[in-house]
């Protein structure tokens, strides 16, 4: 029989609401960082133990819990339930298979009091997961809520305690199963967990699945799915369709089923049957939800609630919420595939409800008004940042989608700004944008694409310090395979690193409109210049008048890969300028075609051109004399990519949107760079402009280019990509392992640069004694120490007890050794490259007598 311990007081005061202001402004680009890959088949939580230890957790669909500790995933899960564990099969999630599954370990969370010894909550975390319906199990499921429903699976909420020797391993034994539901069908579990500001743990369930909420197991509903049925998601007498909140420790010590229910749940007291745990309904599946409870937060539970057949929704949760679902999809009435009748019209005696704060719709929908943007299948949910590492994102949503509209596999990346600090408005940005290699298969046309091209969004989450992971899957199977190895991958969301370069343009030419009776000219309309200057606008009466463009372009082969454009600024020096060209107007256009730089040159360099030459560009010809221009006179964009006024000596094109748009495009599909055409003033005579070019005037045409790239690679990643290159991503490799044997510890190795696959005849480490003044004896010890090692700190210790050890010289992040506590650093001078030796001494007093160990701590981040 459950326990409840009813009319609790809160275990915190009340909730505090941050009036912190919110500066608009687009999403910053980010990168995706792989974490973990191929070690997780369905990642369906990240998050962490508020422990200050910065693990991340990470729950695997088919029942298991992992840790990543510095950027490696351990090997031996903290937690292993599955449906091959060592538990009684009644304590082990439900086979979950290699296909599409709904079922499995959905939910983690740690106790606030988790490291804090006097609290009742110390050493405890949460579980959701669903096992099979066992009935008279030695403490039975429950029955489901009416007498022939059907029970596909049990949703069970427990809790365990970490193990008291092994802060890596739960205690398996130790499982208290605290609530348990039945599930009608096999979809619509929900799953998460997640304590609230209020200390108090908060549980997503979803309607128990099938359709439309009236099938058998919903109330009013039957295998024959009518209309008029009232639906789990507004019957308050079920868990099913809500969000819960629960006081999770045990009230009285009685042991299973017990749990508190807060005195101010909004249905305490209600009677009827009514379900006191409840503190929002009218929910359809909320698969992930999650508090903005961090410095600087509002307290506000976001939640992504996933549609039926047509909207998708984000919902800010609120005790007592009504938030529509069987009756409203988003702000539609829902359209049912099946069962008889006519749509269920809103019930006003179940309102009212609350509206969406955000919603889109599925591919090929179209809603009734307002019409919503067709981005995606199944929203994720996710978190607003308030990390360190981004303040571009400071304050922003960010959350995702299984699917998008390119494909059901395709996850997009989205979010949501307030537009006014509290106001309940937001602004949704349909794609993040990204930088990654996530996509699937990883070709370099579909990287940096938002949606991510053969990628699954399971779930975010975030780690200690508030930087958000995104949980990725390449197929739908739980337990299918992608090469031989689990399908699923850990993200983390890291900012990009600012970059620029100046290019010089690689070739250049002019075209001339003089037909050919004119000097130099010969064939009209075949005029080039290759070798000589630039030129750009129009001659006077004395020649023409006629026009001359220029051909500029530049090599961007040098520009890092996946870079993303920030800015890019054109500068044409002047070395002449006709009568009319001072201040005229200018302008570059992206051409569409490429073009050719013989060898044809006007040895007068007076503009007029000279007779094409095999390869050369013309007015005509884009590569004389084989290939014509689709338009006389180059064929080019018609909109200016940017545009200036001639200025001496320079004129300079400053940064915009279509020059951006240029270099990038370049940069992603080389085959389309053709450059640019420069057009002088076109329509008033005498306002050619000579331009160096990269053959004469000495400054050639530059291109100075802003970008952002992904970071590279750590120093730790960059070791174990040499020395372990045949590892998965985030593969373990043990810090205190041996793998070759020699007695030096791999994190040891990395510390002093050695290869630790490879036997080291002597290590970095050595220490000697000598006489020193006054009876004293000086005690010398030389170490390595690897600068580029920003991850590590150097302690060398002393003890005379091997119980406490004194630090007397410590290197941290990199930094120059300094010496305490009367250690003294004689010297930190170059090894070899980045590794450096490190040479401290300490006096011992004369008639020490005391015997001395000596050990070199070295600590990763």
């Amino acid at each position: 029989m459950k326990k409840f311990a009813r009319f609790l007081a809160p275990p915190l005061a009340g909730l505090t609401i941050s009036l912190s202001g919110v500066a608009s402004a687009v999403f910053p680009t980010v990168y995706l960082k792989p974490v973990v890959l191929k070690q997780i088949h369905s990642p369906t939580t990240i998050t962490y133990a508020p422990d200050g230890s910065g693990r991340v957790f990470v729950c695997d669909q088919p029942g298991k819990i992992y840790i990543i500790q510095g950027g490696m995933m351990l090997p031996t899960p903290f937690l292993d339930i599955s449906a091959t564990a060592s538990q009684v099969s009644d304590r082990k999630v439900v086979s979950v298979g290699t296909g599409y599954n709904e079922r499995g370990l959905l939910g983690l969370a740690f106790h606030p009091g988790f490291a804090n010894q006097l609290s009742p909550g110390y050493g405890k975390f949460y579980v959701n997961y669903n096992k099979n319906y066992v009935s008279g199990s030695p403490d039975f499921d429950p029955a489901p809520p009416q007498t022939g429903d059907p029970t596909n699976c049990t949703t069970v909420i427990a809790e365990f305690q970490v193990s008291a020797t092994n802060p890596n391993l739960a205690d398996s034994g130790s499982e208290r199963r605290i609530l348990r539901f039945t599930q009608p069908q096999n979809n619509h579990n929900g799953g998460q967990l997640e304590f609230g500001p209020d200390g108090y743990l908060y549980i997503g369930a979803g309607d128990g699945g099938s359709a439309n909420d009236n099938n058998a197991g919903h109330t009013g509903g039957s295998s024959l799915q009518p209309t008029n049925g009232l639906g789990n998601g507004q019957d308050k007498t079920r868990f099913l369709g809500k969000i819960l909140r629960i006081d999770p420790l045990d009230p009285d010590g009685a042991g299973p089923l017990t749990y508190g229910i807060p005195a101010d749940n909004p249905f305490v007291g209600a009677g009827g049957g009514v379900k006191e745990e409840i503190y929002a309904y009218g929910m359809r599946n909320p698969w992930r939800f999650s508090f903005d409870k961090r410095p600087g937060g509002t307290n506000r539970c976001f939640c992504g609630d996933v549609g039926q057949g047509r909207i998708e929704e984000i919902d800010l949760i609120e005790k007592g919420g009504n938030y529509g679902w069987r009756y409203l999809e988003g702000h539609e009435f829902p359209s049912f595939s099946s069962g008889a009748g006519s749509n269920p019209m809103p019930d006003p005696l179940q309102g009212p409800y609350k509206a969406p704060i955000a919603e889109y719709a599925h591919p090929g929908v179209t809603t009734a008004a307002p019409v919503l943007p067709q981005l995606g299948l199944s929203v994720t949910g996710g978190f607003v940042y308030r990390g360190a590492a981004i303040p571009a994102l400071q304050g922003k949503y960010v959350f995702g989608d299984y699917g998008s509209t390119s494909g059901a596999s395709d996850g997009r990346m989205m979010g949501l700004e307030e537009t006014a600090p509290l106001s309940g408005v937001f602004t949704l940005t349909q794609a993040i944008p990204l930088v990654h290699s996530a996509s699937s298969p990883n070709v370099a046309a579909n990287n940096n694409s938002n949606p991510i091209i053969g990628q699954r969004i399971l779930c975010l989450g975030e780690d200690e310090a508030g930087e958000i992971y995104v949980g990725l899957k390449s197929n739908s199977g739980v337990l299918a395979l992608d090469s031989g190895l689990p399908a699923g991958g850990i993200y983390k969301i890291v900012p990009l690193t600012s970059g620029s370069t100046t290019l010089t343009a690689n070739k250049d030419n002019t075209i001339f409109s003089e037909p050919n009776t004119i000097p130099y000219q010969g064939i009209s309309g075949y005029a080039s210049d290759a070798l000589g200057y630039i030129y750009a606008g129009q001659t006077g009466t004395n020649h023409g008048p006629y026009l001359r463009r220029g051909l500029i372009s530049f090599d961007l082969s040098a520009m890092p890969a996946g870079a993303v454009i920030q800015s890019a600024q054109l500068t044409l020096r002047m070395t002449k300028l006709g009568p009319s060209s001072f201040g005229s107007p200018i302008s570059v256009h992206r051409l569409s075609e490429t073009w050719g730089e013989g060898t044809s040159q006007n040895a007068a360099d007076v503009g007029y051109g000279a007779q094409a030459t095999t390869g050369d560009a013309t007015w005509v010809r884009r590569f004389f004399d084989t290939q014509s221009w689709t338009t006389a006179g180059g064929t080019y964009n018609s909109t200016a990519s940017a545009s200036a006024t001639v200025g001496y000596p320079n004129t300079t094109f400053t940064t915009s949107a279509q020059l951006v748009s240029d270099v990038q495009g370049w940069l992603t599909t080389p085959a389309s760079n053709a450059g640019w055409i420069v057009r002088g003033d076109e329509s008033n005579e005498e306002t050619v402009a000579q331009i160096s070019s990269v053959q004469k005037g000495g400054s050639p045409p530059s291109l100075l280019v802003g970008y952002n790239v992904a970071p590279p690679p750590t120093h730790f990643e960059s070791w174990l990509a040499t020395y372990f290159p045949g590892n998965v991503t985030g593969q373990w490799v043990d810090p205190n392992g041996d793998i070759d044997g020699d007695g030096i510890k791999n994190q040891i190795e990395y510390s002093w640069g050695l290869s630790p696959t490879s036997f080291d005849a002597s290590g970095g480490f050595s220490s000697a004694q000598a006489p020193a003044a006054g009876g004293a004896t000086d005690l010398t010890v030389t170490f390595r120490r690897d600068s580029a090692a920003t991850d590590l700190t150097y302690r060398l210790q002393t003890s005379s007890n091997l119980v406490t050890w004194t630090t007397i010289a410590q290197s941290v992040a990199g930094a120059t050794a300094t010496g305490q506590n009367g250690g003294v650093i004689v010297s930190d001078v170059v090894f070899s490259g980045a590794i450096r030796t490190v040479t401290a001494k300490q006096t011992l007093p004369a008639g020490s007598n005391d015997k001395k160990f000596v050990r070199l701590q070295v600590d990763r981040q």
